[in-house]
């Protein structure tokens, strides 16, 4: 199993929890799957019920937890997924090959060669093609502000510097 994240507070009073996550990439949780819950001494299993982001924060709620009390015992709990996301991760590769990427201001930077995900942070491997560099885009939500599956383009917003500094 992998980690995943960790439960930091409740929110509300009907069983939700707000969790963190190195990547904070909230589609990785999925409605309906089983995730595993371990702190030092307990390990529990539940399936997300549902999931939301609000204010920036990723919201859960698992099933069969519907008070404030339920979730208040889950705080602390980290959360670990099966090791199925590796097949997920494949399959985004391959939809994403070959996806024009450009950033917020129209500059085109290249064509998605590779999301490598051999660490926590899954990269974008960008080859610009005109001048033979390859670039690494960090692929999160606070870079990654658009992908268009029908026209195949992937809008980044970059950070300062972020093309002279992993260039290969």
């Amino acid at each position: 199993m992998n980690f995943f994240g960790k439960i930091v507070k409740v929110r509300g009073n009907k069983g939700e929890v707000v969790y963190i996550s190195p990547d904070m990439r909230a589609r990785a949780l999925r409605e309906g799957e089983t995730v595993a819950l371990e702190s030092e001494k307990y390990h529990k299993q539940y399936k997300v019920e549902y999931l939301r982001k609000i204010k920036g924060a990723f919201v859960v709620k698992f099933t069969g937890i519907n008070t404030i009390n339920e979730a208040l015992k889950l705080v602390g709990y980290s959360i670990y997924k099966h090791n199925a996301e590796a097949g997920d991760i494949k399959n985004e590769n391959n939809e994403m090959k070959d996806f024009m990427v450009k950033d917020v201001n129209g500059q085109l930077w290249g064509k998605v060669k590779n999301l490598e995900a051999d660490n926590l942070n899954k990269l974008l491997e960008v080859q610009d093609e005109e001048k033979n560099n390859v670039y690494y885009v960090p692929f999160t939500d606070t870079i990654v502000k658009e992908i268009n599956k029908e026209e195949g383009i992937i809008v980044i917003d970059p950070p300062n510097g972020l093309k002279e500094l992993n260039k290969k």
